[in-house]
């Protein structure tokens, strides 16, 4: 079994990298939350490695071992496999999906994975045991789903439609979440990009 791949990065594209070693080159699927690459440096990947029904291989390239712990997790799920849990972490950074799984929040979970919500309760009834099995627990921290829960609310008494209070939170994700924004800054900006303030 392959553990890890330590080469040069030949190419990266927004799912798929190449990287060679020892005259091979290997397509390797990341995640968008990896450490960005850039071309001709050395880099080392932790892999999970599985084979498609063509005989093919299909290779996985983590950063951290959390992120490729939490991706087994997620493929052992029944009915997920290794192509739905990337998706997922392609969708939310492993330790965002660890912290919302742990708070049992379907809600934010089913926007970020466009994933049905019987799916979704399936992920969280099979995993939250998981994760609290592992050690993992959020501390610190404001709970991400209330947070956007308080949001929705604010934006929906200020008279926008779900679809609109659905979009601007979908744009505004990534930016405001690995800030740590509070509900004042979410509502902020979200008015900014709807067109109802400054």
């Amino acid at each position: 079994m392959l553990d890890y791949l330590k080469g040069k990065v030949v190419e990266t594209g927004e799912e798929d990298w190449v990287v060679e070693a020892n005259g091979f080159g290997f397509r390797l699927k990341v995640t968008p939350f990896v450490f960005p690459g850039d071309i001709g440096e050395e880099r080392c990947l932790l892999l999970r490695v599985f084979m498609r029904e063509n005989g093919e291989f299909t290779l996985y390239g983590f950063d951290e071992e959390e992120e490729r712990s939490v991706f087994d997790q997620l493929q052992e799920v029944r009915g997920v496999g290794h192509r739905t849990a990337f998706k997922i972490l392609s969708r939310v950074k492993w330790e965002d999906l660890i912290e919302l799984t742990l708070n049992e929040d379907v809600s934010t979970l089913e926007t970020r994975t466009n994933l049905s919500s019987k799916t979704i309760k399936k992920l969280v009834l099979e995993l939250k045991p998981r994760f609290l099995k592992k050690g993992w627990k959020i501390e610190g921290k404001e709970r991400l789903g209330g947070t956007v829960e308080e949001v929705r609310e604010v934006l929906s008494r200020l008279g926008y439609r779900p679809v609109e209070i659905e979009g601007v939170i979908d744009d505004l994700w990534n930016e405001l979440v690995k800030e740590g924004a509070d509900v004042e800054t979410w509502v902020r900006e979200a008015l900014v990009k709807l067109g109802g303030g400054v």
